[in-house]
């Protein structure tokens, strides 16, 4: 890692009070980093990060539902309750401290994205990550809420690389899309 990533994510940690691994501590960097995009509320990293063994290959899943960061089922009947609709962003990070892009982990991250989204995944489950599919199979139950079409749907694969256009690469990442 660069030393300006590294000095960032050191000023992350303080900041934060993180007791993790650096290695931990980057996917919860990255996960707040792309999750502020889309979520202008502050929030814990907790709530978005799954990474560990069972992860899918994914470090984060953000779910935002009119504007809040979901993390529990039962919120998406109440907000639906309260605003009538439900207009939804799905936020999925992988974070690699590598300085280059690897294709095979490019498609490990889209595989478990799609099997994460599909009606019976196959893919095995650490409890964070199925705990973040019970509130999206929720979210789809109550698709006829939805005001604004189908959910947003964002895949950030976050390194410390720069991305060259390989053909490779491009080929990968298009085949999720």
């Amino acid at each position: 890692m660069d030393r300006i990533t590294k000095s960032l994510l050191d000023g992350f940690v303080q900041d934060h009070n993180l007791l993790l691994p650096e290695e931990t501590a980057f996917e919860h960097f990255c996960g707040f980093l792309v999750t502020s995009k889309h979520h202008s509320e502050s929030f814990s990293t907790e709530d978005v990060a799954v990474g560990e063994g069972g992860d899918c290959g994914m470090d984060c899943i953000t779910i935002i539902v009119n504007g809040c960061l979901v993390t529990e089922p039962e919120e998406i009947a109440d907000l639906s309750e309260t605003n009538g609709y439900l207009e939804a962003v799905l936020v999925f990070t992988q974070a690699e401290r590598s300085s280059s892009f690897e294709a095979a982990k490019i498609g490990q991250f889209g595989y478990g994205v799609v099997d994460f989204l599909s009606e019976t995944p196959n893919l095995p489950q650490n409890t964070a990550v199925a705990e973040k599919c019970h509130v999206v199979n929720e979210l789809f139950r109550m698709s006829g809420r939805f005001s604004r079409g189908n959910p947003q749907c964002h895949l950030y694969y976050v390194t410390t690389g720069r991305w060259t256009d390989d053909d490779n690469l491009v080929a990968r990442r298009d085949s999720v899309a």
